[in-house]
């Protein structure tokens, strides 16, 4: 569907329909829910407690402790019997008392603590990251690294008690909100929320002219039972340069149009949130129809100091405004689940000690109907004078109605994702590479007017062989911190069609 958003600029009335088809569809005022975070923690039979003598639990410390030498690289590979998962040890505490960390890349993390204060205290806490939460389920993530806690624990003979969630982080983003700062203004707000909050946080950027954007929204504190915040979700993903993945994954579910995706994809690559309406400018550019318009632009945009209030006014009558994505987030904590009184699950008896999170998992949509009903709602207050019984306004109606089934993502989407995500990084490492090729000319050379490309050859043919041999250790280090099954096979790099010479050895490196 088109919004009719998209066609009132210059290059929708440039277009034919099948071209503003391409461009600008989407589904307006979708919602897509899911788990963005999830810790879940181990209870473990064995005594803890810094004076323990039990044999197991001293072998672990004493398996560990090998790793705080000098001889070993804060990350390490490891292996366990009957666990073929890609695992690395890597010197990382978590909340103190968790000083052993067993990472699987962008994955998960087990953190095991040296000892624990009393024997009601977890001894691992493991965090699924997003992105198997958002490519899989979270059942099927948190399967997948608690087959890894077992043959940990195998391996130390250590024996599970009870499993139980940590953390929970359940994430709406959406595309409902296309003018937030309207929204969420602090009186309407105000007006529109019923909670038990006594504070509301707000974070604005400015922007050119009298306007501002609202960038972040919080209820409450992080330590709190239940955190709330909302923000621009798809600021956060330009300007931090992680997770670019999301952008896929918007575009697949269709709360981005091919034209958002094209202009985020750019604005990626730059970081820089304020020049998004440049990027825009150069849509125009590449698919524009009149000469004169794009010579306006190419002013615009290589001006020596850019005009952003005439670059906003120029982009908003050429192109369509982007689409923004807004997160609604409810980070829970075990202080508050502990409390829910979960329908237990006959079926769910079989999994023993880890009963509790399939039981926790099937009663997602009772939790958050809780949430999002108790512990803040955002209400119409024009249907009744007690503000407590108003009906829920249009957009928190649409947001406790969005689907909740967690669907396994099809390996063709796991792969685009995958390909997408690499390419920015590669394109992201590329730009570092560039730039610190020309602070080296600048350094070694002084302020000079050779060719960037001579710039980038002497950068090479300085190398000696202990600056290749530093490489290679940190090729080999870095091999192990990536995630194998995303660098399996070469990307679709194109050849740059030049060679290099070793002068002693006359081996010639072909690019």
């Amino acid at each position: 569907m088109i919004d009719g958003r998209n066609t009132d600029n210059v290059i929708a009335k440039e277009f034919n329909q099948e071209q503003k088809n391409a461009w600008f569809s989407l589904r307006s005022k979708s919602f897509l829910h899911n788990i963005d975070t999830f810790y879940y923690s181990v209870l473990l039979e064995e005594d803890f407690t810094g004076d323990s003598k039990n044999k197991n639990v001293l072998h672990l410390r004493q398996y560990f402790e090998k790793f705080k030498l000098e001889d070993f690289c804060d990350v390490v590979p490891l292996s366990f019997p009957g666990c073929s998962v890609q695992l690395n040890y890597r010197a990382f505490t978590f909340s103190g008392m968790y000083k052993y960390c067993i990472e699987c890349p962008d994955v998960f993390d087990i953190f095991i603590a040296d000892s624990v204060p009393s024997e009601v205290t977890s001894q691992i806490v493991v965090q699924l990251r997003s992105r198997p939460l958002w490519l899989d389920t979270t059942i099927g993530a948190f399967e997948y690294s608690y087959d890894v806690v077992k043959s940990v624990c195998a391996f130390f003979g250590l024996h599970i008690l009870e499993v139980k969630e940590n953390r929970v982080d359940y994430a709406w983003h959406t595309n409902y909100l296309q003018n937030p700062e309207k929204f969420f203004r602090i009186d309407n707000f105000s007006r529109m929320q019923v909670s038990r909050y006594k504070s509301v946080q707000y974070l604005y950027h400015f922007k050119p002219g009298d306007n501002y954007e609202n960038d972040y929204i919080a209820l409450g504190k992080r330590s709190d039972k239940c955190f709330v915040r909302i923000y621009l979700k798809s600021k956060e993903v330009i300007e931090q340069q992680a997770k670019p993945w999301f952008l896929q994954i918007w575009k697949n579910n269709g709360l981005i149009s091919e034209y958002d995706f094209w202009v985020y994809d750019k604005l990626y690559e730059l970081g820089r949130w304020n020049l998004l309406d440049t990027v825009r400018l150069q849509y125009y550019i590449e698919y524009g129809s009149d000469e004169y318009i794009k010579a306006q632009c190419r002013n615009l945009i290589e001006s020596g100091t850019p005009n952003y209030e005439a670059i906003s006014m120029l982009a908003n009558r050429l192109t369509p405004r982007v689409t923004l994505i807004t997160n609604v987030e409810f980070q829970t904590t075990r202080k508050s689940s502990k409390s829910y009184c979960l329908l237990e699950k006959e079926d769910n008896k079989k999994y023993g000690e880890a009963s509790r999170i399939y039981d926790y998992m099937d009663n997602r949509r009772l939790i958050t109907e809780y949430l999002t009903r108790a512990t803040l709602r955002l209400v119409d207050p024009d249907t009744d004078v007690n503000k407590s019984r108003c009906d829920y306004c249009a957009f928190w109606a649409a947001l406790r109605a969005a689907k909740q089934m967690e669907v396994r993502r099809t390996k063709h989407h796991i792969k685009m994702v995958r390909e997408y995500s690499r390419n920015k990084d590669i394109e992201k490492v590329k730009k570092r590479m560039l730039h610190s090729v020309v602070t080296y000319g600048l350094y070694s050379k002084g302020i000079n007017d050779d060719d960037v490309a001579k710039d980038a050859l002497d950068a090479l043919v300085m190398l000696n062989d202990n600056d290749l041999q530093a490489m290679k250790r940190y090729k080999i280090r870095k091999t192990i911190e990536f995630n194998q099954d995303d660098l399996a096979h070469p990307a679709a790099v194109s050849p740059p069609g030049f060679g290099l010479i070793n002068l002693e050895s006359g081996e010639i490196y072909d690019g």
